[in-house]
């Protein structure tokens, strides 16, 4: 069976089992909410204000007044929107954004509408024919769509983190291949743990076919110097990778940029890759929010705010700890996931904690594998410090009186089917 057959059996398996899942979703309940603003320490949802904890906004930097203000000036000096393909004219706002964002990431950018248009964008126009593509099963979403979108190129899906596997892999591919691409993410966005950094500097130091784009959308801002990110902390000037970090969740703004090795791989990118030509722009208003968020990333506020997450994150750790959650905190990122044996366990849990005042998003799949369902959890800086304790040791109780619910239930039907 060739690739694209394949995929279209496998993509089609996919969509009805996602059709399924997110229907179940939705009938009980848990997804597919109305909300109203703005968000912070509470959200309210359907009308019932609950304490947040599903928010992507690690460092609640949309709250902060000086980026309002500049989202502000953005609309009365340019309007709603600036209705241009940027290859024909683009707004100034840009101009002082990606200057603000190589001094973030230390290297050459390319801004983009969106993180998952910077992937469509750069993928096809940095791998070429007779290259080959080994992507982390757990890689975002639209990392997997946009590996599609390059053609007549060999691809296969690792197991997670799973670095002795793609050690032997590549040792397999030298000399078969041309450049041997491994596409992954710098925080996982589901299980909230990180890649394996070192164990990847390792490999490129074994392996010169090896080249590393990694999608470290979540780990920007919050993470490192000037919220460069996980990634571009260990892989700083490296020729061999390739980041995309995100202008939304915890930056606050809007679209994406990419990292790259120098100036010829951007002029590439912008020049030949689909979205960056025929997509439309980011609008002023988030233009303008974005350069008020980059301000902040070069000065001295962001370390302070970063210290203050961190605090947060550790009281989470401590509290962890003494449950029966079984929660690996090692990596210490504000992403939490709480394993459940079904999807009604994990519906279940959403909704007992919503009856104690508390707001957590359930994942299953697509979002995760079929058999790895369960309560996904953010730690933010909106959170009181008085929040989390409280927060963990509701959830602690409710995963066990989920269970049992859901089993007498089970029971109960069966009962009534014998």
């Amino acid at each position: 069976m060739s690739r694209t057959a394949r995929y279209k059996f496998s993509h089609t398996r996919k969509i009805d089992g996602a059709f399924r899942f997110v229907s179940e979703a939705a009938e009980a309940g848990v997804i597919l909410h109305t909300g109203r603003g703005p968000n912070g320490r509470h959200v309210d949802i359907d009308g019932v204000r609950l304490k947040n904890f599903g928010s992507c906004s690690y460092l609640g930097l949309e709250a902060l007044p000086q980026i309002r203000d500049a989202a502000h000036r953005a609309i009365d000096d340019y309007g709603t929107q600036f209705s241009f393909s940027r290859a024909y004219l683009q707004c100034e706002l840009y101009i002082e954004l990606e200057t603000l964002l190589e001094q973030i990431a230390g290297s050459p950018i390319l801004v983009a509408a969106s993180t998952s248009l910077a992937h469509m964008s750069a993928l096809p126009s940095l791998i070429n024919e007779g290259d080959h593509i080994i992507i982390d099963q757990f890689a975002h979403a639209s990392l997997h769509t946009a590996v599609q979108l390059v053609p007549d190129v060999p691809m296969e899906i690792l197991r997670h983190n799973r670095m002795d596997l793609l050690d032997a892999k590549l040792s397999d591919l030298r000399g078969q291949a041309g450049t041997v691409w491994y596409i992954a993410d710098g925080l996982y966005s589901m299980l909230g743990d990180f890649g394996a950094f070192e164990d990847l500097k390792k490999l490129l130091d074994l392996h010169p076919h090896l080249r590393l784009y990694i999608d470290d959308a979540h780990s920007t801002s919050w993470f490192g110097s000037r919220g460069r990110g996980a990634a571009l902390e260990h892989f700083a000037n490296d020729e061999r990778v390739v980041v995309a970090l995100s202008l939304n969740k915890a930056f606050s703004a809007a679209g994406g940029l990419l990292a790259l090795p120098n100036q010829k791989l951007v002029a590439r990118i912008r020049r030949c890759g689909g979205p960056m030509l025929f997509s439309g722009p980011i609008q002023p208003p988030m233009l303008g929010a974005a350069v008020g968020s980059a301000r902040l990333h070069v000065s001295d506020g962001l370390p302070v705010l970063q210290a203050e997450l961190r605090t947060r994150l550790a009281l989470c750790a401590e509290a962890l700890a003494g449950t029966r959650l079984g929660l690996d905190t090692t990596s210490l990122s504000p992403i939490f996931q709480v394993p459940c044996d079904s999807p009604r366990v994990a519906f279940r849990l959403a909704e007992l904690m919503r009856r104690r005042g508390f707001y957590a998003c359930v994942c299953t799949f697509p979002a995760v594998p079929m058999n790895r369902p369960g309560l996904r959890f953010t730690v933010t800086r909106h959170n009181d410090l008085s929040d989390i304790p409280a927060f963990v040791a509701a959830l602690d109780e409710c995963r066990d009186q989920a269970k049992i619910e859901v089993a007498r239930e089970r029971d109960d039907g069966l009962a009534k089917a014998g």
